[in-house]
């Protein structure tokens, strides 16, 4: 444990000096099973259980490409440390995106009618090209996961706060559904909604349809396509992401045996 906690500083550390780049920002994501493409789930990786994702993504006018490593650690059963590092790729310039840092803690378990909940908290260091930054920003929301009949559905309302005083606070809504279709394939669908930090309503409104693959016990294989609807900035987006996840660990099978 002491040794995780070093690494977490070092961490933190690096992602400070980052730089960062792009207006059409990333944002926290959620490693894979435990979110759809970008909402997040109640659920939290077991303790001492480590993620990694690597995800391309290609839009569409605007056309730019970006690619990001998003990592989940588990603290304890109900709360895992999280960070999120993208890189832009453009025609005339290429770097880092605002680099997040988090941590999702679940407090309520899953009733009959009741879902279960849990809180985020997310900041992004100052840093940044002066023209395509917040120079930083923090904030957070709500969780919320219900099973419903065959679909498990997850809902997230955040709040953002930049740093620099002439941009405006982001809200950013998800809604998100994850379908067993098969043994190992998920249905994934979404719809992503945002208040931008240059907007005082709603201006952006995407959806998301496309599934998710476990081709091994570790690996996770998400591919995806998205639409926005308002604004058609971008056009199309297109999702591709492969998540590792380690130490894998067998589910422990419980048997009960009677008295004869």
């Amino acid at each position: 444990m002491r040794n995780f906690i070093v690494l977490c500083f070092l961490l933190l550390g690096f992602l400070i000096i980052s730089y960062a780049y792009g207006f059409d920002l990333s944002g926290l994501k959620p490693t894979q099973p435990n979110g759809v493409f970008s909402t997040f789930s109640t659920a939290t990786n077991p303790p001492g259980i480590f993620s990694n994702e690597t995800g391309l993504e290609y839009a569409v006018d605007p056309t730019f490409y970006r690619i990001s490593s998003s990592l989940s650690y588990g603290l304890d059963l109900s709360s895992e440390l999280l960070a999120t590092v993208p890189f832009r790729i453009q025609q005339k310039d290429s770097g880092f995106e605002d680099v997040s840092v988090g941590l999702k803690h679940r407090f309520k378990e899953e009733g009959d009618i009741l879902p279960s909940l849990a809180v985020l908290m997310t900041v992004s260091p100052p840093s940044g090209i002066d023209d395509v930054t917040t120079q930083g920003r923090y904030g957070g929301g709500l969780i919320a996961s219900k099973k419903i009949g065959p679909f498990m559905v997850h809902a997230n309302a955040f709040y953002f706060s930049p740093f620099d005083k002439s941009l405006k606070n982001e809200w950013n809504m998800l809604l998100g559904t994850d379908m067993s279709a098969a043994n190992n394939v998920n249905i994934l669908a979404e719809l992503d909604i945002k208040k931008s930090h240059f907007a005082s309503k709603f201006d952006f409104m995407e959806g998301r349809l496309g599934y998710r693959y476990r081709p091994l016990k570790y690996l996770y294989t998400t591919l995806g396509t998205g639409y926005e609807f308002k604004n058609r900035q971008p056009n199309v987006r297109i999702f591709l992401s492969f998540t590792f996840v380690y130490p894998y660990k067998e589910p422990e099978i419980k048997r009960l045996y009677e008295e004869e």
